[in-house]
């Protein structure tokens, strides 16, 4: 069956951001979003750092990346079919407090000198399981506490929360980890998984997704709607893009900071947040001012062209403010385009397989984490950080055109 996901309507009176802020099922799942995001996102950076110090072996970066995203590649699925049946205010607390206890021990075994190349490997791949569940669970709540009228707005502020607080996290980590050492970052992701096992027991928080059904559902299920389903199978399929995007401006953007530009932990974590800037600033825009009359169309056209560019920029840049510019221009476009890409899925999404479908959006973006990192060992080996960089940005430009451009799924969304 072929559906047409319905664009972003005109805003209801009384639809600014004071009356999403306002209400406490929303606030709730934002604060629980940005603490999620810290943790995945910042993560991700402590380990990168920690294994370049523990190793000049490029490829070892590379190596981490499979191990980390594995956890995302084979658990998204079944925590978005877990967030159909459990409730969030028990799942949630859960999945926090587990994250808590493992970057707790992490940060232990750092600060006692006992952390060696294949212990972090390990330590990375076990505290990325509670944070590859949480993303499905925290995405599906959102239409179940915001109208379907103000779904794009309440998207580009998750979006907002998460990409900066994202951002956010790897920049205070880097900070926190310059100024006290690598341990001390392993301990801001304690604290932030301990705050999240609070906000998500709140009773603002739903006790279960709207439309959720009292029978087990299963992944096969939401498989099967999604590959039968456009545009939904094409947003999934544009939805692994930008995994790969975001996997390469991961993994090599603390070493091509390091290796290429020669910056320290502190300035090649300020390149995220410049990312975070321009993320921050067109989700705000999409938040309060805007609404594409022609989603799909643009998603399509920026997905095609800046996302893949903007990689490029990165890579061929040899200059720290050079490199700040390009991270800025690519959180701009990327900001537009993620937004309206999530949106779009949700809108596509029948209510009861909604947690089934966003696990399968988080596999789609985080479960190529561990592809793009095998392919990105073959090309940092063969060519270096930077060549690497550029030649996935125009992997991605080929692709994104072939899935955007070339086809009429989601171009024809309104």
């Amino acid at each position: 069956m072929t559906t047409t996901a319905p664009g972003p309507a005109a805003r209801p009176a009384g639809a600014g951001l004071g009356g999403l802020l306002r209400h406490d099922g929303f606030r709730a799942v934002l604060t629980a979003n940005v603490l999620s995001a810290t943790a995945f996102g910042a993560s991700r950076f402590v380990f990168v750092w920690l294994v370049g110090e523990l190793t000049d072996w490029n490829p070892a970066t590379a190596i981490l990346g499979i191990v980390i995203g594995l956890p995302p590649l084979f658990l998204s699925a079944w925590a978005g079919a877990l967030t159909d049946r459990l409730s969030p205010r028990r799942l949630g607390p859960l999945l926090f407090g587990c994250g808590g206890v493992l970057f707790a021990g992490t940060a232990l075994l750092v600060s006692s000198d006992a952390m060696t190349v294949p212990l972090a490997m390990v330590c990375a791949l076990v505290t990325s399981v509670a944070p590859s569940m949480l993303i499905p669970m925290i995405q599906a709540l959102v239409p179940s506490v915001v109208p379907e009228g103000r779904l794009m707005q309440a998207v580009a502020l998750q979006n907002l929360s998460m990409m900066v607080s994202t951002m956010g996290g790897i920049f205070v980590g880097g900070a926190v980890m310059q100024a006290f050492g690598t341990a001390a970052g392993f301990v801001l992701l304690t604290v932030a998984c301990a705050i999240g096992a609070m906000v998500t027991r709140s009773p603002a928080v739903p006790e279960r997704l709207a439309g959720a059904s009292d029978q087990r559902g299963t992944i096969r299920d939401g498989l099967r709607i999604a590959l039968r389903n456009e545009p939904l199978r094409s947003l999934l399929g544009m939805t692994a893009v930008f995994g790969i995007a975001i996997a390469t401006s991961m993994l090599l953007l603390p070493e091509f900071a390091r290796d290429v530009l020669g910056q320290q932990s502190l300035k090649a974590s300020l390149l995220n947040v410049f990312m975070s800037v321009g993320m921050m600033t067109t989700s705000m825009v999409l938040a309060t001012r805007w609404s594409p009359r022609r989603p799909g169309w643009l998603l399509s056209v920026l997905a095609a062209t800046a996302l893949g560019l903007g990689l490029v920029a990165i890579g061929s840049s040899r200059t720290y403010w050079v490199t700040a510019v390009a991270c800025v221009g690519w959180g701009l476009f990327g900001g537009v385009a993620m937004t309206m890409l999530r949106t779009l899925t949700q809108a596509s999404t029948p209510p009861e397989v909604m947690g089934r479908i966003m696990g399968l959006a988080a596999l789609a973006q985080n479960g190529v984490f561990p592809l793009t990192a095998v392919l990105l060992f073959g090309l940092v080996a063969g060519f270096g950080v930077a060549t690497s960089m550029v030649l996935i940005g125009v992997l991605c430009c080929v692709l994104m055109t072939i899935i955007g451009l070339m086809r009429p799924h989601v171009r024809a969304i309104v």
